[in-house]
């Protein structure tokens, strides 16, 4: 079974480079999961706030090429 390997962290759902990285992988055919999403959308309304980052994890075979992905926006 293939491994999910974290490649990026986002404090925000609105921040530029996570749209951007996403748009990327998403042209480049990789597939990606994204975990805390909601979680963090939803935090300015709750007391005690998350501090999940929200994650773009990708299949270990695809990390190199994401992670290349991942620097020529950074």
């Amino acid at each position: 079974m293939k491994q999910l390997i974290t490649i990026a962290e986002f404090s925000n759902a609105l921040d530029a480079k996570y749209s951007l990285l996403k748009d990327m992988l998403e042209q480049a055919k990789i597939p990606y999961i994204i975990t805390n999403e909601n979680a963090r959308l939803v935090e300015p309304f709750i007391i005690s706030p998350s501090n999940e980052a929200i994650e773009i994890k990708v299949y270990e075979d695809r990390f190199v090429e994401a992670n290349e992905i991942l620097k020529s926006i950074q």
